[in-house]
């Protein structure tokens, strides 16, 4: 899978194989195969730096911080809860 950043304004495209593709708000992002993502980078758009399909991508940590009051896990950075401003300790 591949996410597309729509352009402010655009709220879908059709596929190369007239499927109609559509974000949940302008400007918003869509999820495409790799095929599809393919297509979308041969495109004359992708081509202007209009639009372009990239990969995913996520990280994370093998350990995190908890809030006790709060007993929200943050990543392993946070010192500090953001919802309550209590200090965090490591999980």
């Amino acid at each position: 899978m591949a996410k597309v950043k729509l352009p402010p304004g655009c709220v879908g495209f059709d596929t190369a194989d007239g499927r109609k593709l559509t974000a949940n708000r302008p400007g918003g992002t869509l999820d495409v195969s790799d095929k599809d993502a393919g297509h979308i980078n041969a495109s004359q758009f992708a081509e202007q730096g209009f639009i372009t399909a990239t990969d995913a991508q996520s990280f994370g940590t093998k350990r995190g911080m908890r809030c006790v009051p709060c007993n929200r896990l943050w990543n392993a950075w946070n010192t500090t809860c953001h919802r309550c401003g209590s200090d965090t300790i490591p999980d």
